[in-house]
């Protein structure tokens, strides 16, 4: 029975992200970007197979992200 408790657990994990991310996605793309997300992002998490955590998908762009962001805000060092 693992393997089915498992699938429903994704499911309902999915289902609980399918509705913040439409939520979301009603959203200016200005407030989503202050929210830390991304209309793309959200976008491609819906598409995802199940199996894939969609918010694991969305944290991991949201990070690369702000670390891009950081990286062209630094100041270079003069060499």
């Amino acid at each position: 029975m693992q393997p089915i408790t498992s699938w429903f657990e994704g499911y309902a994990r999915r289902q609980k992200f399918r509705r913040m991310a439409q939520s979301l996605l009603k959203e200016k793309d200005d407030t989503l970007s202050d929210l830390g997300y991304d209309r793309h992002d959200l976008e491609g998490a819906l598409h995802l197979p199940i199996r894939n955590d969609a918010m694991q998908y969305i944290e991991v762009r949201r990070s690369k992200r702000a670390m891009e962001a950081r990286r062209t805000k630094s100041p270079r060092l003069a060499g």
